[in-house]
């Protein structure tokens, strides 16, 4: 259970990276300068993202351990996104839009089992 929920804290920084990525103009996604509503969401979007995936990496894996994780998937996937932008624009937004609401979904779901776990809801 801690291997896949340390998986999806990493592709949770997807959903944040994509909604930056869109909030910037980019040669691949971008059309023009970002709206400030468009920058001040997405800003909302890689906070609570990191929120998220700091908590269910923590609970996974204890604290260092699940902070370093988070650091080295933002870079990481970072640095892919990126490549994956100027050579495939559509599809790395497609994909890069369902790997990170996959990762959410999944950092969401292991933080509800931990809480289960801790009230003693589930064995």
């Amino acid at each position: 259970m801690n291997e896949l929920t340390g998986v999806c804290a990493a592709l949770a920084s997807l959903t944040a990276l994509t909604a930056w990525a869109r909030a910037v103009p980019t040669r691949a996604w971008g059309d023009g300068a970002a709206a400030a509503p468009t920058s001040l969401r997405s800003w909302a979007v890689a906070l609570g993202t990191l929120a998220l995936q700091a908590l269910a990496a923590t609970a996974a894996a204890g604290l260092a351990a699940g902070l370093a994780l988070v650091v080295a998937a933002w870079m990481v996937l970072g640095w892919l996104l990126v490549l994956a932008m100027n050579q495939w624009p559509a599809a790395s937004l497609r994909w890069s839009r369902r790997l990170g609401a996959l990762g959410a979904t999944g950092c969401g779901l292991a933080l509800a089992w931990q809480l289960l776990r801790a009230w003693g809801a589930a064995p």
